[in-house]
């Protein structure tokens, strides 16, 4: 019955591609962006001179923010291009217009978030002394969150727009709710990932070396093997700028109990940090972006976007829950096991109707 429409929701699904479309094209680009630069003054007036690691959240946010505000853009001039083969009923087209809003949703949530986390939270009361909070008349919604609230009025009308049964309906907005929730998470924690990952005290000091390749503190596989990554963390840029190997430096822990660790070693160790961060970074970056693309095709119930969708969200399942084991942080237990919930809906019969061909179905169970 998803296939099949009725003229008043086709023409209620086509006037929403125009809609959301000029609204991705024109609007939603310049709430993004002024989202990014206020965020940027915060994190580079108010946080870097206090706590170095926050640096890394400049090219990261520069980077991630212009890559959702391109895809915006050519997915807004998409839902117009799509909108009357949307009215004359195309379901290829409608999924099209499903993997824009998603892409809409998510990117308005992962770009909502760094908002939170940069500008409206206060970190005066530590670990690292020195951080001012906010200012008191700080907004709690930048205009980007818009850009998620429309493209999930887009995601459902799109995703609804049929004949199909209510309790249908119901199942299918649960999992379909459940990957994007699950690609927003899952990309929040590549950004944590990649900027731990990237983060090199060393070119916050004057070294004149350190653009040499042979300088192992400079690259962003070695140089954790001369520190300790959590206790980075935790300590200013003075400290970072004082820093002799193989002395112990006070540190404050989360439960703001302080500890005396060696932060900069005297000789290399393997630290498990740089493979989890990387694969919780990088590698998660990869696994959301596939969730959100393959929202299009699994809607198409293909066999191939579906085992790739298993394939991502089992991927970052491990690696989320690998930084969880090695940097003991309860946020990485969420995102690990938002993945991992999502994995086991979709196999579930109930769910994965709606995800894959009824004789695939079949097929595997024969």
């Amino acid at each position: 019955m998803f296939r099949q429409t009725t003229k008043m929701q086709r023409t209620i699904a086509a006037v929403a591609a125009v809609v959301v479309g000029l609204y991705l094209l024109i609007i939603a680009p310049t709430q993004a962006m002024s989202t990014l630069k206020l965020a940027l003054h915060a994190v580079m007036e108010r946080l870097i001179p206090f706590d170095p690691d926050f640096y890394t959240a400049v090219p990261i946010l520069g980077t991630t923010f212009d890559i959702w505000i391109i895809l915006l853009t050519f997915g807004g001039s998409l839902l117009l291009v799509l909108a009357y083969k949307i009215y004359q009923g195309s379901l290829n087209a409608r999924a099209a217009g499903l993997g824009v809003t998603a892409i809409a949703s998510v990117a308005g949530m992962t770009m909502f978030i760094p908002w939170m986390v940069l500008i409206v939270s206060d970190y005066s009361n530590g670990p690292v002394a020195g951080i001012i909070p906010p200012p008191e008349d700080v907004q709690i919604m930048p205009s980007v969150i818009w850009v998620m609230f429309i493209g999930l009025v887009g995601y459902f009308i799109f995703l609804l727009a049929d004949k199909d049964t209510v309790k249908n309906k119901i199942f299918k907005s649960i999992v379909y709710t459940g990957i994007g929730v699950v690609a927003g998470m899952v990309f929040m924690n590549a950004q944590h990932g990649v900027r731990y990952f990237e983060f090199i005290p060393e070119y916050l000091t004057d070294n004149p070396t350190l653009l040499r390749y042979d300088n192992p503190l400079g690259n962003p596989h070695t140089n954790l093997d001369y520190y300790d990554a959590l206790a980075l963390t935790t300590i200013s840029q003075k400290q970072v700028d004082e820093l002799k190997p193989g002395e112990k430096v006070a540190i404050v822990r989360k439960d703001h109990s302080v500890d005396q660790v060696v932060v900069k070693k005297t000789k290399p160790e393997y630290n498990p940090n740089t493979i989890s961060l990387f694969l919780g970074g990088y590698g998660n970056y990869l696994a959301s972006y596939l969730m959100v693309f393959l929202i299009p095709f699994v809607f198409l119930r293909k066999k191939w976007a579906y085992n790739a969708m298993l394939m991502a969200t089992l991927f970052s399942a491990v690696a989320t829950y690998w930084n969880a084991l090695v940097r003991g942080s309860f946020e990485w237990v969420i995102g690990g096991t938002l993945s991992l919930g999502l994995f086991v809906f979709m196999i579930l019969p109930i769910f994965k109707q709606f995800l894959v061909e009824e004789d695939d179905v079949k097929e595997e169970v024969a």
